[in-house]
């Protein structure tokens, strides 16, 4: 089926919304349990998926699933007594008439919900960890409270199910909704009593909007609160569409569009702009903004049907401040990836859309289609380093987790392809496929360690280096196609009568073997210091070194068939002490001082990505880029 879903989309351009859906879906049961929360939200948009489209087989399949959770063949996992029936899917086709033969399940999770579950001080239902005197909720809770309840009540009758699920949906947006961006934030009171996360995350804001969005659908209009939940939801998506960007898709943080564009938010935030959308909640002239949602959206999903771009499973990350939300990292064909997107091409099925033309191409962004795009691109990898690449080559700085293993210097990843390889490599990496092996892209040979690397810094003291160890946080700024910014710190230093911090902010453009950094090195008092930037070399190294012009490169044969690797650290003359060398790592060193600002460019260059076949090469690139960047 997906060989020719495939060959459809490639001879005539356009996608077939039906294909599309049950194709994700495919994919989506390689990657998701069903019994998690991520997988009953995919269930939930193929229930919807079958009635809308009379699909008898694609019915029964599901149905024959949702059975599985109640006679015990699926175990569900989380923290909501809904799971336990199969989520809100179950009682949508219950509450529809499509069968009777989930009503008991779904019936006895109900009553068993309201009796049960975990409660805030408020009386909002919450997950069964949470701890009541914090007074712990977060918007995802909506996503499992809402619609099972309210199509639990309208099927079997029971007003006090939909009067709750009325409740817990305003509720939920009366404690977290910002009323500066009338978004909402994820959670409370798991940084402290009472405390409410900074963020306007993209998939915090699609679980409220699932919840809300289902609910203005089908409450009954006769409801005395329908009026209320229909301003409420005019409100919301009046906001949501403020912060849409021009793909008409939506950033991890929502507020900051140097963010990356994150798939399973857009998704949700599109189903339920499609549902006001059919409602006449707003104005129809928003339309447009669904569509081209929907055709950017496309760009995120692979030809084999893969998801990109998903963020990892969160709540209230680390301190809940932006920061936090926009460091966080996405994962390709995270289990949260398909639901969403399942959900919106339903939706654009609905409104009439059974044929998409993606706006730019199908997989455009997808780790599976990408590599022919080249582009800059920066990533916090693993939850212990900092990864980034362009056009030519890539490196890494590593964090906390690995202190001690490794060195606060940079790594090389050398490749030869002008596409980014930085998720391929990773993905790699998790399966268990070595990435130091070149499979005809490059390979990570440079085997850093516990040096210095490509541009790592140190203070010079007596003849003798004194790093600081990896990094303690991070900060990206940009991370666009053209161009990266990102901000490393570095608190943990140990310097012979001094004490030391540095913030080091790393720049790098398309198109360009070089990094620039800008590195703020503070003390309590203002002292000049000699601070040495080095080059991590292997015992055959052809060094070249111009004082003029502030330059020291090594040119080296890697061995083991690797090639020859070019490595180079770019100084202001004017600050030029210098050069040394320390147990096989080459240093230029430069006068500064603390609390005072001071750039370098530092980089690599591979006799394998056909710019540099030799050091006279290497050398003449970096004359140039000096002349240029004085």
């Amino acid at each position: 089926m997906g060989a020719n879903q495939n060959l459809y989309a490639q001879e005539s351009g356009k996608v077939s919304t039906r294909q599309l859906v049950t194709s994700v879906f495919e994919m989506g049961k390689e990657h998701c349990d069903l019994g998690f929360y991520a997988g009953t939200l995919m269930l939930h948009g193929m229930s919807e998926f079958a009635l809308l489209e009379g699909k008898e087989e694609v019915l029964n399949e599901v149905i024959s699933i949702y059975e599985k959770f109640g006679n015990g063949e699926i175990e569900p996992k989380g923290n909501f007594i809904s799971y336990e029936a199969g989520g809100s899917g179950a009682a949508y086709l219950s509450w529809k008439g499509a069968t009777d033969k989930l009503d008991p399940q779904v019936a006895a999770a109900a009553e068993k919900m309201m009796k049960n579950q975990m409660r805030s001080p408020e009386n909002v239902m919450t997950s069964k960890d949470a701890k009541y005197d914090l007074g712990q909720v977060f918007i995802d809770v909506a996503f499992a409270v809402t619609p099972y309840l309210l199509y639990t009540g309208l099927k079997f009758e029971k007003p006090e199910y939909v009067d709750y699920a009325v409740f817990e949906t305003l509720e939920l947006f009366r404690i977290l909704r910002d009323e500066k961006t009338g978004l909402v934030h994820q959670a409370r009171g798991y940084q402290g009593l009472g405390k409410v996360t900074e963020d306007c995350w993209s998939r915090g804001n699609g679980w409220g909007a699932f919840a809300l969005a289902i609910l203005v659908r089908d409450l009954p209009v006769s409801h005395p609160r329908y009026e209320e939940v229909a301003a409420l939801a005019k409100e919301f998506f009046t906001a949501v569409l403020k912060f849409q960007n021009d793909q008409g898709l939506w950033h991890q943080e929502m507020t900051e569009p140097s963010s990356y564009v994150e798939t399973s938010g857009s998704g949700l935030l599109l189903y339920g702009l499609g549902l006001v959308l059919e409602n006449g909640l707003i104005d129809r002239k928003y339309v447009k903004n669904f569509e081209t949602g929907i055709e950017n959206l496309t760009s995120y999903i692979g030809s084999d049907w893969s998801v990109s771009h998903t963020a990892f499973s969160c709540r209230a990350i680390k301190d809940g401040t932006k920061d936090d939300y926009i460091n966080h990292p996405w994962v390709y064909n995270d289990h949260h990836a398909f639901g969403p997107v399942i959900l919106a091409f339903v939706q654009a099925a609905r409104m009439g859309m059974y044929e998409v033309l993606p706006a730019q191409k199908l997989g455009q962004f997808s780790i599976k289609d990408s590599p022919k795009v080249p582009r800059t691109y920066v990533k916090y990898a693993r939850g212990n380093e900092m990864a980034w690449e362009n056009d030519r080559i890539a490196f890494r700085a590593f964090g906390p987790s690995v202190r001690g293993k490794v060195a606060n210097g940079i790594d090389v990843w050398a490749k030869s392809v002008d596409y980014p390889i930085l998720d391929k490599w990773y993905k790699l990496n998790a399966e268990g496929k070595d990435y130091h092996k070149d499979r005809g892209e490059g390979a990570d040979f440079y085997n850093m360690g516990k040096r210095i690397g490509c541009g790592g810094l140190a203070l010079w003291i007596d003849g003798k280096p004194y790093a600081p160890d990896t990094f303690d946080g991070h900060r990206i700024i940009q991370n666009q196609d053209n161009g990266i910014e990102f901000d490393l710190n570095y608190n943990t230093w140990k310097v012979p009568g001094m004490k030391l911090r540095e913030q080091k902010k790393i720049q790098m453009e398309e198109g360009s073997n070089l990094f620039k950094v800008t590195s703020t090195i503070t003390s309590d008092e203002n002292n000049e210091i000699m601070v040495a930037i080095g080059l991590t070399t292997f015992g055959k190294a052809q060094k070249y070194q111009n004082k003029e012009k502030g330059i020291l490169s090594c040119w080296e044969d890697m061995g083991s068939g690797h090639g020859n690797l070019g490595t180079a650290i770019l100084v202001d003359p004017d600050s030029f002490a210098g050069l040394a060398s320390y147990e096989g790592d080459e240093f230029i060193l430069i006068k500064t001082m603390t609390n005072q600002p001071f750039s370098y460019y530092a980089g690599a260059g591979w006799d394998r990505n056909n710019y540099f076949k030799k050091q006279k090469d290497w050398r003449d690139y970096l004359l140039g880029f000096r002349s240029s960047n004085q």
